[in-house]
């Protein structure tokens, strides 16, 4: 903390410039996305009037250099008086001052320290509030680790919120943010407006992937580089302009809001002492400018378009609606302000009855009006009519920011993938329900498989190659309403391709606005999930569940990954050797999904049971009675807290006060204990509709292929297997079998394949085998399952627990097939994707 700082008379600017403030993952200003343009300014031995900062003159005309080079922020390491304040806003620079410091000793068991702390904040925050040079207040810089470390993370944590408190109750409108770095990456400040890292990395693949990494730790809200540059000193200045270049374009592919280069100059000083050995300036001591502000001037003040030499991708954008009328204008209005060289926008109206096309013709649209017929068809009439090399979607109830295209096809490019996608936030506009469904299971969400590549992208915003589309067969018409965009991203894995995450292009995604819709909504995932299903029985596991081998990034299983269960399996901070790590993070001893099993359909089950058995041991037997009355009421409350803990989450990061806290935890607990339920109903509904077909996947079969193919077509099963959850290894040269799957489960599957040549004719084959045998502990639980049934059948009062008995013994019993017909499943699949299609004539 800097107390040399002198308070000048008022600051007399004027007028007043709008606020800054934040929409989802950028900063706007007024209806206007604001990126930050910045370079750092400071700390200088003391002037003439006792402020750390070169004299008046020199000031005013450093931030004239700046403004003329195209930067539009500064980062101030201390709180500016109202002259330099004034100095800024008189050539239209935003400022963002640190408003605190420290801690940088120990000090925070300091009463007398914390009240000047308390003093400073909150003096500097009144006197700064509405001047309109200020952008954001910062109220800490790099806490270094090792005191963190000593004062424990949650400790810290309260400091800064304590600190946020005292800066928003001093000026309530302003902005807030915390300067972090990779050594505390752990603490959890989820109460900040804008989140700001600085990072020196000096690899570009390592610098993308960190972005990358902190954009997913950040969630919905901006991230910006507070800090970063290149010493010339060290690395010549010809390094520093390169490295620059390459820093702030990855900054703006990965969507962050803005970069602070440090710095402006080589002059620096601490306390009036003079630093020698840094030159990490755009100018030297003497502000002559290195080759590095030229490349910052050249990025600041042109687009993020031209440092492309050929022309940009055609991108056409699909539109399915049906009845859309209610929020079609929305989402085009947005498209029409999309900042992208060449687009196109299609909506296809399915069957609308509504003013879907009246709507679609107040904007440049083409429209296609076709007769019903479900999600997917209208998707395919879309990419027919496209003329873009990319074909991009967007739900009609969904909106776009104007870069929503730029990140899509930079992350496509930039991976060489098939796909791409990116998050969809809930509207801040939308109801308190909607945003209460917002934090419910079961919304459209993205699963990833590390910081940028995915294994699903949601169907509301995704974007895909059109020839790798093509090669697919695009999407499938039996997909009316939903599963159309986990059906391609499970082909396009099998074909070994990638799908890739940008963060920054986010869409707003309207959530159901009642229980009503909710409802309806997740038993029509259900049902997509029953159809699903049966195409992908590898992808399922016993109970009809999806598994996934990525990561799920909705809000409850974020907040569960980062905070734990409040009170339970805390996370725990990788610290290095002696505290010394350079990046420390949260690990997570807790698994989200188990956490889950005590709200699924199956568990409710179980406890309707118990009750049963509760009620019919009344009369006949009150000590029976009671115990499943006692085991009923422990199941109970495990339910209710695994219900509950979302909903104190939700209220936690939708930051709900007062009434609005307690409704808002009922809600989202009730949505948790609902939602498995209707998604229940849905899948019992869809498996009606869709009977098995034992030839479809059936134990043996044969394929067109050659021996070479045969041998990549078992490396490409083996790794769908792992990516599967399958646990499968090699078998042994002794072996008379390829690959055997280990489980899960209570059997063990063996694949064993052959090669055939039918010379007559020319043709080659693949004969594939599939088998499964008991594992030790299956006749043990059939056995335990069958003495259980019997002793429920033997005494009346249980006969209600002979039910889940039953179905433990159904799914121990059909596992062995199900097992088999997963393995065929991925075998056909692998073997199309190499070009080895099923022989028509079925195996011997």
């Amino acid at each position: 903390m800097n107390s040399q700082i002198l308070t000048v008379p008022e600051c007399t600017v004027a007028p007043t410039r709008r606020r800054p403030g934040t929409a989802g993952k950028f900063l706007t200003l007024g209806d206007q996305p604001f990126w930050i343009k910045g370079v750092t300014y400071g700390s200088f031995s003391p002037n003439d009037a006792g402020e750390p900062f070169p004299p008046l003159a020199q000031v005013r005309d450093d931030f004239a250099f700046m403004r003329d080079s195209g930067i539009n922020t500064v980062r101030l390491y201390t709180p500016p008086s109202d002259r330099i304040a004034d100095a800024a806003a008189d050539v239209g620079l935003f400022l963002i001052p640190d408003i605190c410091w420290g801690p940088r000793k120990c000090e925070l068991d300091d009463i007398a320290r914390m009240k000047f702390i308390e003093d400073w904040v909150t003096e500097h925050g009144r006197r700064l509030a509405e001047h309109p040079a200020i952008l954001m207040y910062s109220i800490g810089n790099e806490i270094p680790p090792l005191l963190v470390r000593w004062y424990g993370r949650r400790r810290i944590e309260q400091f800064l919120l304590w600190l946020f408190e005292l800066s928003k109750q001093a000026a309530p409108d302003v902005l807030v943010t915390y300067a972090n770095h990779p050594p505390t990456e752990h603490l959890i400040l989820s109460f900040l407006d804008v989140v700001s890292y600085n990072v020196y990395l000096e690899r570009e693949s390592d610098f993308r992937r960190y972005l990358a990494r902190l954009q997913l730790l950040v969630g919905d809200r901006p991230l910006f580089l507070a800090e970063l540059g290149l010493d010339s000193a060290r690395n010549g200045c010809d390094a520093q302009a390169h490295s620059l270049e390459w820093q702030l374009r990855a900054i703006r592919e990965k969507g962050l809001c803005g970069a602070v280069v440090y710095s402006w100059t080589d002059e620096w000083a601490i306390h009036g002492q003079q630093i020698e050995g840094w030159s990490f300036g755009l100018t030297d001591a003497d502000r002559r400018p290195k080759p590095a502000l030229a490349t910052v001037r050249q990025i600041y003040t042109g687009s993020q378009y031209d440092s492309r030499v050929s022309d940009w991708p055609r991108v056409s954008v699909i539109v399915a609606a049906y009845n859309a009328a209610r929020t079609l204008d929305e989402c085009l209005q947005s498209l029409e302000q999309l900042d992208y060289p060449d687009y196109e926008v299609i909506v296809v109206s399915d069957g609308s009855t509504d003013a879907t096309a009246e709507i679609s013709s107040r904007y440049s649209v083409r429209v296609i009006d076709a007769p019903r017929g479900g999600l997917s068809r209208a998707r395919n009439l879309g990419i027919a009519a496209a003329t873009g090399e990319i074909v991009a979607f967007l739900d009609s109830d969904a909106y776009v920011d104007p870069g929503w295209l730029f990140f899509l096809v930079t992350a496509l490019e930039e991976h060489k993938s098939a796909a791409v996608g990116g998050p969809n936030l809930s509207p801040p506009q939308d109801g308190f329900m909607a945003q209460c469904i917002d934090c419910a299971p079961g919304n459209p969400i993205h699963v990833l498989t590390d910081n940028e590549l995915a294994e699903h992208i949601p169907g509301c915003n995704m974007a895909f190659r059109k020839d790798k589309l093509a090669l697919i067969g695009n999407f499938d018409d039996r997909h009316r309403a939903a599963g159309d965009d986990v059906d391609v991203c499970w082909k396009l894995l099998i074909r070994d391709e990638l799908i890739a995450f940008s963060a920054g292009a986010a869409v707003w995604h309207h959530r159901r606005p009642c229980l009503r819709s909710f409802w309806r909504q997740q038993v029509g995932y259900g049902y997509a999930e029953a159809h699903l299903a049966q195409r992908y029985p590898a992808r399922f596991n016993c109970f009809g569940d999806l598994v996934w081998s990525g990561s799920i990034y909705d809000g409850t299983h974020a907040s569960l990954r980062r905070d734990g269960v409040p009170s339970l399996f805390r996370p725990r901070v990788y610290q290095g050797r002696f505290g010394s790590a350079q990046f420390q993070s949260l690990y997570q001893p807790f698994l989200t999904w188990w956490f889950q099993i005590f709200t699924t359909a199956e568990w409710y089950l179980a406890e309707f049971c118990v009750l049963l058995v509760a009620i019919l041991a009344w009369s006949v037997n009150i000590g029976l009675s009671a115990g499943a009355l006692a085991v009923l009421t422990a199941m109970l409350l495990v339910t209710l807290s695994s219900a509950a803990i979302p909903g104190v989450l939700a209220g936690r990061s939708k930051k709900w006060r007062g009434v609005q806290l307690w409704q808002g935890w009922a809600i989202v607990t009730g949505l948790h204990l609902v939602q498995p339920v209707a998604r229940t109903l849905g899948r019992i509904r869809g498996a009606r509709t869709t009977r098995p077909l034992p030839e479809q996947f059936p134990a043996q079969q044969r394929l067109y292929g050659n021996l070479t193919q045969r041998e990549s077509w078992l490396e490409a099963l083996q790794k769908q297997l792992l990516e599967c959850g399958w646990v499968v290894v090699e078998c042994h040269e002794w072996a008379e079998a390829d690959l055997e799957i280990l489980g899960p489960g209570p059997y063990t599957a063996r694949l064993c394949s052959l090669y055939e040549e039918d010379l007559e004719n020319g043709r080659y084959f693949v004969r594939y085998r599939v088998t499964a045998s008991p594992k030790f502990v299956q006749p043990v639980l059939v056995l335990a399952l069958v003495a259980c049934l019997a002793f429920c059948l033997w005494t009346p009062a249980l006969w209600p627990l002979a039910v889940p008995a039953l179905v433990a013994l159904w799914l121990v019993w059909s596992a062995k097939q199900s097992m088999i017909r997963a393995v065929s499943q991925l075998a056909i699949d692998c073997g199309a994707a190499l070009g080895m299609s099923r022989v028509e004539d079925p195996p011997r």
